[in-house]
């Protein structure tokens, strides 16, 4: 006998409001399974875990809510959740600024900005 697939369900997270990390969640089975893949995207150790909450937000924002609890994180994403990122999320110990002492990686594997200028002249985009 086939399964039918799983809907493809893709999150959008950030630390910072700023930069951003795509987590894909497809047949994801309950919110603390994705609770801890989001983490783990953003790089949050499991000692900084209990300290991390996840809000509902949207591009450029903080909190847009308040924390959401596995059942609530589940229920949202199985509603909601889209294969374009259609939800995003900010994670952080607070709802209104960015965690401290806490580096998601965000820049790693990136070019360095020298990369895009060309003679005298930065590239613009």
């Amino acid at each position: 006998m086939t399964h039918p697939l799983h809907p493809v369900v893709r999150l959008v997270v950030s630390c910072n409001g700023e930069q951003y990390r795509v987590v894909d969640i497809t047949g994801a089975p309950d919110g603390s399974w994705i609770r801890e893949h989001i983490y783990s995207k953003l790089n949050i150790s499991d000692d900084q875990q209990p300290t991390f909450r996840i809000f509902p937000s949207e591009i450029g924002s903080f909190a847009l809510g308040a924390p959401l609890s596995d059942q609530e994180l589940y229920a949202l994403c199985r509603k909601h959740g889209d294969p374009s990122g259609g939800l995003k999320f900010f994670v952080s110990p607070s709802p209104d600024r960015p965690p401290l002492h806490y580096d998601p990686g965000y820049n790693s594997g990136l070019a360095p900005a020298s990369a895009f200028t060309t003679g005298n002249r930065a590239a613009r985009f």
